[in-house]
């Protein structure tokens, strides 16, 4: 297993938070990498959806009613069908977050909770 350095300070946070939520050390730190990658994962989508809305007038023109991935400010590829796409992007990307959505004529969609399912609402 991978050794992996902390400074003294945060160890003994980290240890105190281990006894406090009555669970090991291991897991506070696994959970602290995984809620951090989740964070940056976050920000990586979101700057895709602002890639995506500043290309939006174009992408319409070229890609309307298809689905598009959106990866570091590009289209990198698109399709008809969402599913083939995703498939294409993992084996591609792996799990690096890429931003993949319906291209349609408003940049932004508005979704609403209806119990647990979300549906797109039509203005």
């Amino acid at each position: 297993m991978p050794t992996v350095t902390i400074e003294p300070e945060l160890y003994q946070r980290v240890e105190t938070a281990a006894s406090e939520r009555k669970t090991s050390v291991d897991e506070v730190l696994a959970d602290a990498a995984r809620d951090y990658l989740w964070e940056l994962d976050r920000q990586k989508i979101s700057q895709e959806s602002q890639a995506y809305c500043q290309m939006h007038a174009d992408l319409v023109e070229c890609f309307l009613g298809k689905y598009v991935a959106v990866h570091d400010g590009t289209v990198v590829d698109h399709d008809s069908d969402m599913q083939t796409l995703y498939k294409r992007i993992r084996q591609r990307y792996g799990r690096t977050p890429v931003m993949m959505t319906l291209v349609v004529e408003e940049p932004i969609q508005v979704l609403t909770r209806k119990g647990f399912r979300l549906e797109r609402i039509h203005q």
